[in-house]
Parts: C-alpha cells; structure tokens; sequence
C-alpha cells in the first residue's frame, strides 16, 4: 500500500518536493559559502528521513482524515520513531558522529523546537519507549521500503531499539560532542540550526504555497547607493550638514578599501546620521558582491527599541522608492509586533502569510528581539527564519543598547555566523562597546569627527539630590521663562509615575500661560498610536514642553533646546543628550542631569538600571560639572572599559547556548525579568476594532482564524498599554473582558495623559513605575 505523508500526497512525493523547495532555497538566496556540499546532502538526507515514522498503521489511518481521527494520540505520531528509524540506520552504516548528532536533531525536532541536548537523548526508558514499543508493532516496512528510499532492518524493530539507540548515543555521539570547544561547539550549533532552518521552511513551502514558482523564484531588485544621494538631495550648507557630507564619503571609501571583511564598526556622534550610513554601507556592499556574480546578500536591519522602527522603515521606503514607486514585500518588510502583516494584495491569504513569515524579501527592518529569537531562541516558528541570516548584510543599529549578558554570547556567536554564514554586520553607535575584538571601522578617524561635534554641554547638578516636590517646584518656576522664549524642553524622568507627576504639575503653570506651549506626554502609559503622533508633532513644531520617560533617549530624530534628564547610566545620558541640538543650527544646547530621589530617600534611578551601570557612573563625573559634547568619547571609553571588568559578559549563557543546554528565555535576556504584566485595548482609539475582533472569534476553520488574528495583531497592539500588576489589582474594575482581550474603559485613558487609574500609588495593587 503507499505510504501518505499528507492527505492527498504520497510520502515520496512529499520528500521530492522538500528537496526540490531546498534546492530553490539554496539556488535563490544562498552562496556555496554558507551552505557546501556536506551540509545539502545533510539535508537531503534529513528531506528523506524525517518522516519515518509515518509509516505506521495508526498515522496512515490518522491521515486519511485527520478530523475523524479516534484512535491513539500518541501511537499516530512520528518524530521520534522517525528520530529512532534514523539512528538506526546512522549506528548500521556507520555516519560521522556529529552528523548524526545534527540529523537526527533535525528530524525529531522539525515539529516542536530545536531540542536541549538532555531531551534528545532522553529515548531509552519511560513513556516515550513505551509509545516506540507500540509504534514498532503496527510498523509498515515493506510498504516503506518501497516509499522511500531506505535500509531498515525489521530485526532491528525486534530487539529495544530504543535502548540500543540510546547505548549508541551515550558511547559514540555525545562524547564526541562534548569534547568540542567552545568555538566548535558554537559552529557546530550553527550548522545544525542551519539545517534545521531549511527543512522547516522547506517542509511547509509546497502545501502553503499552490504556486511552486512563487516559492522558488525571487524577483530581481537590485538596489544603488546612489539613491541615498538622491534621497537627500542637497541639504542646506550647515556645519553639521556638512560633516554628514564628509562622513559619508569616508564611509564610501573605506567599504572599497575593505572588500573582504565581515565585522564592521561604525562610531559617530548622535545625529550624524548613521541610518542613512548604515544604508550606505549595506547597499555599495551588496551592489559590489552582485558585480561578481554572487547571490546577493539580503539585508537585515536590527533596532533596539519600537519607537524608532516607523521612522526609519519610513527613510528606507524614500531610498528604495528612487528605483521604484510600487515596493511591496518582495522589496522590503518590517518585522516586529506593532507591524501589519502585508506583502502583496494579489497573493492568497496562506501564501502571503507564509512568505511573511519566512522574511522572503530583500530587505528586513526588524528589532532586536526578533533577531535574537531567530538567533538563539528554540521554537520553530523562529528557527525557520534562521538560514536568512546567512548571506546577509545585518546592520545593528544602537548596538549600546544591548545588555551586558549578551556580549560574550554576541561575540562568539556572530563572529562564527560571519565565517560559517557567509555574512557581514555593521554594529553602529555613539556610544560603541568594546565587546566585539577586530571590527573594521567605516570612520577610522571617527574621534576627529568627535572633536568638530560641540551642539551641547551636559550640566551634572549632582551634588545635592532633590525629591520630586523639590524638582517639580523647580520646574513650575521655569516654566513662564520657557514659555516666554518660546523654548523646545525635554524633561526625562526614569519612571512612569515620575512623569506622571511631573506632567501634571508642567500642565498646572501652562493652563495660566497666554500663550502656552504644548505639552507633550511619552511613557508607556501612553498607547504606540498616540506616541507616534506626539513624537511627530516634536519633529514639526519649534516650541513645546515633552514630558517623557526613556523612550525616546535612543535614535528618535527629534531636536530639543534644552534637556532635563534623571540620573542614569552613562551612555543613557549621552543618547538622550543626542535629542539637544541635534542639527546644530542654534545655540549651544544645555543638558542638565539631577540626582531625584523619593520622600524615602530612594533614587529613582535605582528603580531601573543595573546598580553596577549607576556605580560606574557616579565614579566617572563624580567630581565633573560640565561635559561638553566634544569630550564625549573619552568619557564612553572609560565607561565601558570598567563594564568589561565588573560586569557579567554572559559566559555561561553562550556555554548553554553552544552546549544545547536550558538558559533562560530571550526576552528575559534582552528585557530582565519584567514580571507579570496585564495589557490593556484602548478602544477609544480604534471603535471598529471590538467588532472586527468578534467577527474573528467565529471564524471555524483554525488555520484561518489564526491567520487572521495574526494580521490584527499589529493594530491592536498599536493601541495597546501594559501595567505590572500586584497582589489585589483587579483588572475588571476598570476594563471589560471579550474576545480574549481586556477593553479599557473610556475614562481610564486620555491621548494626552495616557493610562489613568482610579488610584496610581502602590497599595492599589497596580505599579504604575
């Protein structure tokens, strides 16, 4: 009888189409550099034998009809008979260990997530040897023998193979594994998760898209660093304006100096414009690489925070749009959770969903967090994304903003992905950490460029600390003299209650001003939505007061006159004076740093920085009252100069990672512990929403629902707001729950103040930090 892998198609027909969708991968997006011979007969193999265990009576009678299906769960499952089926074939014929090791991951993972070493191996007693017992039993070889190509021996299915599968792996693989050093260890991690990434891709592409083409051609677009140029245009002759100019032709000529690197650097002041550098350097890069015939690189652009992602997509789109007025996917996507999930309206919905998913594209603008789960998360739904960051060029944008316990793992991680993968990054910043040995710098002079950049000083009033009251006294006294000059103000506090409080206070004096100014909120109190608005609003006007916590301290493209920023650690100070003066057209901005503490004596500070970040600040300026900007880098350098000596770098993180060993989750590593969280719809901000979502809800088919949901996601998160919840805090009193979601009530937001709650303070039960 044939054996079927799906219920209209034949196992064999299946794994011919795996192979035939790797191929088009390979041939479409990838170089022999990053994939070679040995690993695509790797995965050729893992296309022919990862649906093994298919081949039993109870999967067979399970996909005829799926929905119908009431016999045992367990005994109609095939990963890990197909995992067994293959170690059995791997221990007979003899295989390299460590290629064992990586198909056999692949094969028995390719339906839950890239496994912990310890679960891999965990086959030979307990309840998945009794599922493999029952499996062995109602075995169809001779059917798939005659399937698939294969020399299984029944005898072999005779005798606890799990138990001989399991002495195989503790004598001949897991040793050879463990005596890998670190950095093999790391390449050979790659490597798998490499395969692994093709097979998942690979595995879904025929039955999510009908139109085999679609899947495996790739339209052509070439891109030209000239459109930057064109971009833009000719800028008025100003001195900062001019150092642009300048930066950008050394930019221009250091990449033809430097062909055949793969880590680069690139250091240069806040407002320099390192969005339209880094787009340089990615498209003069893959414009060279396409002149010799290669694949050319797809490009990946990785920000660190959601506030900066729509206005750079929005300087992308402009360049791109110099070569063409219709961009859809196929040219670029953003990627992150405030996206909408559009490639191509001529598409159907599974199609697009699919090429969404697999970033089909040549250009991605992405976040940190997407990048890191595709990199070191375990799910498959990440995984399958992994093999486009091979062939690629990867600009990190803000690379400061990484924590500390990911520098190591960074280092050996990407340092191997750009020997193995073929790729090359780009790691730009102000404030450049010194976590990544050999970076090839695109402005080797870039303390020269340093020196000339003097738009503002940093006022440390440092020796005093003052208590909220105390601060907010201060600044209702300044007010009328920034009303009266018509001045731009930036006040930055560290938490959200602090800028609560601080906002109220500013909009008591502004509501007796003749003329006030506008006032300006942005914590995350406030829905994305009305952020972006507010941070446009900034951008457009010349005079206003802002009110905000850190989220706009790093690359949102906003000029302020003068600052006010809480204590903080050092390069936090450095990206939130980058907003003062930014094109140096006025007079020397001011940033002024103070020290605020609770009634109780507590730094706010201390609320949200790591206390090594805040001590090794206080020891740099802690005898310094002004910092002009063009004394900057020292300073940087002797910051974190001293973070590579006391803080943790992550060791243990990238020995998990390289040892297929439990770490803790990507978002804790990115983000910490944030604790538990309850997020809110604003739903005066969007009134068909609740509808559209109900219609959603009775959606039968599951595929479908969830797809659709998926392309809500992004909308609702746009107007979506999260507190920390604590013991007592009861949600329904200020929000209805449907569909899944909680509705904040209308009179628990406004636009202008954000979130309001009956009461703010602790003992409600509700931390609003």
């Amino acid at each position: 009888m044939p054996i079927l892998s799906h219920p209209h198609i034949r196992l064999s027909e299946h794994i011919a189409q795996i192979v035939t969708a790797m191929e088009g991968i390979w041939e479409t997006w990838h170089s022999s550099l990053s994939t070679g011979d040995r690993l695509k007969d790797a995965c050729r193999k893992a296309a022919c034998y990862h649906d093994l265990g298919k081949g039993t009576t109870a999967f067979q009678a399970y996909i005829v009809d799926p929905p119908s299906y009431r016999g045992d769960r367990d005994e109609k499952g095939h990963t890990a008979l197909s995992f067994l089926c293959t170690a059995l074939i791997a221990e007979a014929e003899k295989w390299d260990p460590l290629g064992t090791l990586l198909l056999t991951a692949v094969i028995k993972s390719h339906h839950s997530g890239f496994p912990l070493l310890e679960d891999l191996c965990d086959i030979g007693g307990g309840p998945t040897a009794q599922i493999l017992r029952r499996q062995c039993s109602i075995f169809l070889l001779q059917d798939l023998q005659c399937e698939v190509d294969t020399h299984l021996d029944k005898q072999w299915l005779l005798e606890r193979p799990w138990a001989r599968v399991k002495r195989f792996f503790d004598r001949c693989i897991l040793p050879e594994f463990q005596n890998l050093s670190i950095e093999k260890a790391v390449q050979f991690r790659l490597k798998t998760q490499l395969a692994y990434s093709f097979l998942l891709e690979a595995d879904k592409a025929f039955l999510a898209v009908p139109d085999a083409k679609l899947h495996l051609g790739r339209p052509r677009h070439d891109f030209y660093p000239a459109w930057v140029t064109q971009k833009i245009g000719a800028p008025d002759q100003t001195p900062v304006n001019n150092l642009r100019t300048q930066t950008r032709d050394e930019v221009l000529r250091e990449i033809e100096q430097l062909p055949e690197a793969r880590l680069f650097s690139l250091t240069a002041p806040t407002g320099i414009g390192k969005t339209l550098l880094g787009a340089t350097w990615a498209l003069k890069l893959r414009e060279q690489i396409g002149k010799k015939g290669e694949v050319l690189p797809k490009i990946i652009l990785v920000l660190p925070f959601l506030s900066i992602i729509d206005q750079t997509s929005r300087e992308y789109e402009k360049i791109l749009r110099q070569g063409s007025e219709t961009l859809d996917g196929s040219w670029f996507l953003t990627s992150h959770s405030l996206s909408d999930r559009q490639y191509n309206d001529a598409l159907e919905d599974k199609t697009e969903a699919f090429f969404i998913d697999t970033w089909r594209t040549e250009l991605v603008i992405t976040t940190y967090d997407q990048f890191l789960f595709c990199l070191m998360d375990s799910s498959a739904k990440h995984q399958m994304r992994f093999h486009n960051l091979c062939d690629a060029l990867i600009v990190f944008d803000e690379v400061q903003s990484l924590p500390c316990c990911l520098w190591k793992p960074f280092e050996k991680i990407l340092t191997e992905l750009s020997r193995l993968g073929n790729s090359r990054f780009l790691f730009m910043s102000a404030t450049m950490p010194p976590f990544i040995p050999g970076l090839k710098p695109l402005l080797p002079n870039y303390q020269e460029i340093f020196h000339q950049c003097n738009r503002y000083t940093i006022s440390l009033r440092l020796k005093k600390s003052k208590t909220l009251v105390e601060f907010v006294e201060e600044i209702q006294e300044r007010v009328p003299k920034w009303v009266e000059n018509r001045r731009k103000v930036m006040i930055t506090l560290n938490t959200r209650a602090s800028a609560r409080f601080v906002r109220d206070a500013v909009e008591k004096v502004l509501q007796s001003a003749e003329n006030p100014l506008p006032l300006l909120f942005l914590t995350a109190d406030v829905a994305p939505v009305d952020r972006l608005k507010s941070i446009l609003f900034i951008r457009e006007n010349s005079a206003c007061i802002v009110v905000t916590t850190q989220c706009v301290e790093a690359g949102v493209d906003i000029d302020m006159d003068l600052i006010i920023r809480d204590f903080a650690p050092f390069d936090s100070i450095v990206q939130i004076a980058g907003r003062c003066n930014r094109n140096g057209v006025k007079r020397m901005g001011k940033v002024e740093i103070v020290d605020l503490i609770t009634e109780k004596g507590r730094r706010f500070s201390e609320m949200i920085y790591h206390s090594i970040h805040l001590q090794e600040t206080w020891s740099l300026v802690k005898n310094v009252e002004n910092i002009e900007e063009r004394e900057i880098l020292n300073y940087s350098d002797t910051y974190f100069s001293q973070l590579m000596k006391t803080r943790d770098l992550g060791e243990k993180h990238l020995e998990r990672f390289a040892r297929w060993q439990k770490d803790e989750s990507v978002k804790t590593l990115l983000r910490g512990y944030e604790g538990d969280q309850v997020s809110f719809i604003v739903a005066k901000l969007d009134s068909e929403l609740r509808s559209e979502m109900t219609k959603l809800s009775r959606i039968k088919d599951r595929w479908d629902r969830r797809e659709a949901w998926r392309k809500l996601a992004g909308r609702i998160a746009r107007i979506s707001i999260s507190v920390y919840a604590r013991k007592g805090f009861e949600p329904l009193e200020i929000a209805d729950e449907a569909c899944g979601h909680l509705f904040l009530r209308d009179q628990f937001y406004d636009s202008q103040r954000g979130l309001m709650l009956p009461d703010d303070k602790e003992e409600n039960g509700c931390l609003i930090l």
